[in-house]
């Protein structure tokens, strides 16, 4: 088995897969971050005072991003492996199916969904577990959508500051863009109260 995940990693090393892993973790951390927002944005305008409600929903939610994601990330990352690996193939007139490469294709295409999917996931779960504090009586509704709302800022803050240390860019400023994007999203559904 370490023998298996030492020939991962060093295909991952060699065909720029981490680069790719990382993208997949910023983008769909970021879309499950907003998403949850807007779930709970959605139920404190439409006036929900029960905290099953929006765990139910936003819980649903978070199943639908692992699905959508996983099986996007799998399909389109299966297809680009098995084409970039029978353009190798023809410039190097013979196959590879049984070289390390050919054979940890899927594997990678794999780790790609995985990372798709749990990334929005994850980020979903975190952000509601004031509601479940508040099912067992442990918050009051009012708390819960307050506590997920900073737990959404805080952690698409911490998304632009780990953007900008692997980019190599200033923290703060990226920190603030990522922020930005949340408070954008919370103004739009309030406007959407007024209307």
């Amino acid at each position: 088995m370490v023998s298996f995940f030492k020939k991962l990693h060093s295909v991952n090393r060699n065909a720029n897969v981490y680069e790719i892993l990382r993208r997949y973790f910023a983008m769909n951390a970021f879309d499950g971050t907003i998403t949850t927002l807007g779930v709970i944005m959605g139920a404190f305008i439409a006036g929900i005072t029960e905290p099953k409600i929006v765990l139910v929903t936003a819980i649903s939610t978070s199943f639908a991003l692992f699905v959508s994601g996983f099986w996007s990330a799998y399909l389109t990352e299966e297809a680009e492996r098995k084409l970039a690996l029978r353009n190798l193939e023809k410039k190097l007139l013979c196959s590879l199916a049984k070289s390390r490469l050919g054979r940890f294709t899927k594997f990678i295409a794999l780790e790609a969904a995985l990372v798709d999917g749990l990334s929005p996931f994850a980020m979903s779960l975190i952000i509601i577990t004031p509601f479940a504090m508040a099912y067992f009586s442990m918050l009051s509704v009012l708390e819960a959508f307050q506590y997920s709302v900073a737990i959404a800022l805080c952690l698409l803050g911490l998304l632009g500051a780990y953007l900008a240390v692997i980019s190599k860019q200033n923290v703060f400023t990226l920190g603030i863009r990522m922020l930005f994007a949340g408070l954008v999203a919370i103004v739009l559904a309030v406007l959407l109260k007024a209307i």
